[in-house]
């Protein structure tokens, strides 16, 4: 069987994957600001992203995209989300070897406080409270041999609404495989494996009085019971292709660049679904992208824009942005800042 053919065959066989259909289960876990995708690049590519992850945004795809960073390289991704919500990614990674690599990502969501409202006082206390979620993580990455590396992360999640928070340590896991034909590469990735979040804090104090026929009583003190949910984890499995390019590419061009994105998702908090992107740039200076997700009843096509230059050799710098559609929801605006040095 021709190349061609099989590649063909993996991308039919993942969309197919994508558009399976199983009964919802959409609310039944935590966290979900950790299935907010990052980078301008990336979600510009419908977050067809597994197989190509090669920027600082690897440490949310595929931590062992990190491995192919050549050099000391900084990241922030900024995501105005619906409903005024703001989503921040950070990352540094650091290269320890040709075959080694270390990196440290956050990532923020957070939004204006909200004023508290009561029955007896509907249109607002004069008082407010926050809410935010907040994950870091630490990711170390390895080349096993020449066409495969590996990289995991290890990060801590915390939840909080007003006076009460929850908090897990969750782990990531990713592969990245090079065939060796024709510029295809397969990407795997295992993310949000971890423990549970159970909300406490102060605001679930109560105090009752056991026995109200009693004149001489002292109120006991309970604690409203709230349950564990589990993190949101996801099965990621992707290819990428290069069909025009560098050496490596189907079909060789110095001035030219043409990426194909495919990935399958499989959550286990809703119907597994499907990502396809492509990415076009020349000489390496200005990449357009666009992307679409199979089975997403929120979100389907993606557009991006990419720009890159270098400054005097001495450091490299990108911007990327995407924008996407969330329907009912409104607009979604990604930007993404890279320094390389």
């Amino acid at each position: 069987m021709k190349t061609s053919s099989l590649v063909a065959l993996l991308i039919a066989a993942m969309l197919a994957l994508g558009q399976a259909q199983e009964s919802n289960k959409a609310g039944t876990s935590a966290a979900q600001f950790l299935k907010i995708g990052v980078g301008g690049r990336s979600m510009g590519m419908g977050s067809a992203a597994v197989g190509i992850a090669r920027d600082p945004s690897a440490l949310y795809w595929n931590p062992s995209g990190i491995v192919d960073i050549p050099s000391l390289s900084l990241y922030a991704s900024h995501t105005n989300w619906f409903a005024d919500i703001k989503h921040q990614y950070f990352a540094i990674i650091l290269p320890v070897s040709g075959d080694h690599a270390v990196g440290i990502g956050a990532t923020i969501l957070s939004m204006d406080d909200i004023e508290i409202t009561t029955e007896t006082q509907p249109k607002g206390t004069g008082n407010f409270y926050s809410a935010s979620d907040v994950a870091i993580g630490v990711s170390y990455g390895v080349r096993l041999v020449d066409f495969f590396t590996i990289g995991g992360t290890v990060k801590y999640v915390s939840q909080q609404i007003y006076n009460e928070s929850a908090s897990a340590v969750a782990l990531d896991i990713g592969t990245t495989l090079r065939t060796g034909y024709q510029g295809i590469k397969i990407g795997m990735a295992f993310s949000n494996f971890g423990t549970t979040l159970k909300l406490e804090g102060r605001d679930l104090r109560r105090t009752y009085d056991p026995n109200p026929n009693s004149a001489v009583n002292v109120g006991a003190v309970s604690f409203l019971g709230t349950e564990s949910w589990e993190l949101p984890t996801n099965f990621r499995v992707g290819i990428g292709w290069e069909l025009l390019g560098g050496s490596d590419a189907a079909m060789q061009n110095e001035s030219n660049s043409i990426i194909l994105a495919v990935d399958a998702n499989h959550p286990n908090d809703g119907p597994e679904f499907a990502s396809v992107g492509v990415e076009y740039k020349w000489r390496n200076l200005v990449a357009l992208r666009s992307g679409y997700q199979f089975n997403d009843d929120v979100r389907n096509w993606s557009y991006g824009l990419g720009l890159r230059w270098e400054v005097a050799g001495s450091a490299s710098f990108g911007v990327d942005y995407a924008f996407s559609e969330l329907h009912r929801l409104g607009p979604i605006h990604v930007f993404s800042l890279s320094v390389g040095f």
